[in-house]
């Protein structure tokens, strides 16, 4: 059976145990995720896929990101001022997971 839709929910969160979780939440309603331990690790996806995506500057599968707010190293407050800056949080739904 296919998802009901092909956009992909991006978890960014240093706990294992919360992105796992949330993905099975998202696997039960047919959605897709990605699941990301770091800010960092979400940035190096960024910047590594972000030349395929062409002019609009999101993945075509884009759909939202749920965020850690509070992380190791980047918070996913620093990362959400950097989408800010970068103006992909005006197009990309963003929300904080605390």
């Amino acid at each position: 059976m296919h998802s009901h839709t092909d956009a992909t929910v991006f978890i960014v969160d240093d706990d294992a145990s919360v992105r796992e979780g949330m993905a099975w939440l998202l696997r039960t309603r047919r959605l897709l995720s990605e699941g990301y331990d770091s800010a960092e690790a979400f940035l190096q996806m960024l910047t590594n896929t972000s030349p395929a995506w062409g002019v609009g500057g999101l993945p075509p599968q884009a759909g939202c990101i749920l965020l850690d707010v509070r992380m190791p190293g980047m918070s996913g407050l620093a990362l959400f001022e950097h989408l800010l800056d970068s103006g992909l949080a005006q197009a990309w739904p963003v929300i904080f997971l605390t």
